[in-house]
């Protein structure tokens, strides 16, 4: 191997390696949502509470929510409608349609949802660095289709960024309490209580 040849090995991977710099740091820059929903049973329903943050440099438009049953096994029948779709409609129109399953809720601009004195009417433009907690939603399904419920936020963009339900007691914090007879630390889950 020569000089010639290895400059040009050199050249040819500093160019790839600075290409792919170019699409991650664009990647980057663009809108970056990160989607955090719980879901807590009380008096026969599921409530569902979604909580939104804008983590990237831009604003973000926030035009549609949608929580939906996710069921288990119809990923694929999901990966062949999309293919279909995109035959049928083109590429774009299929990505920006999302196929979801009963029992659901959707809601899409114009439009304006609240409870509780929450109210959100999107398209709603969520700045850099915001967060936002939607309206709490309730939905009457069983309990086996409640561990089934994701949500979909969809973007002005065209992007649609979905999520799982978690349930609520995932996020308790926990408390570290020493043991007087013992002398023992313990970690319990829950809020410390005043004893």
């Amino acid at each position: 191997m020569n000089w010639t040849n290895a400059l040009a090995v050199f050249g040819a991977v500093t160019g790839a390696a600075g290409f792919g710099w170019q699409i991650w740091s664009h990647r980057l820059t663009g809108g970056r949502v990160e989607v955090l929903s719980t879901r807590q049973k009380h008096d026969g329903h599921w409530w569902v509470r979604t909580d939104v943050s804008n983590v990237g440099r831009p604003d973000v438009t926030i035009v549609g929510y949608s929580i939906w049953r996710d069921i288990p096994g119809h990923r694929l029948r999901r990966a062949l409608w999309r293919l279909r779709a995109v035959q049928r409609v083109g590429w774009k129109r299929a990505r920006r349609t999302e196929l979801i399953f009963n029992p659901a809720v959707t809601f899409s601009a114009p439009v304006r949802f609240e409870t509780d004195g929450q109210s959100v009417e999107p398209p709603f433009v969520l700045k850099a660095g915001a967060m936002l907690s939607l309206p709490l939603m309730g939905m009457e399904v069983p309990n086996r289709i409640g561990r089934q419920l994701r949500v979909s936020l969809h973007l002005g963009t065209g992007r649609i960024i979905r999520a799982d339900v978690q349930e609520a007691d995932a996020l308790e914090p926990l408390r570290i309490d020493l043991d007087e007879f013992t002398g023992q630390w313990s970690l319990r889950v829950g809020l410390p209580t005043d004893d």
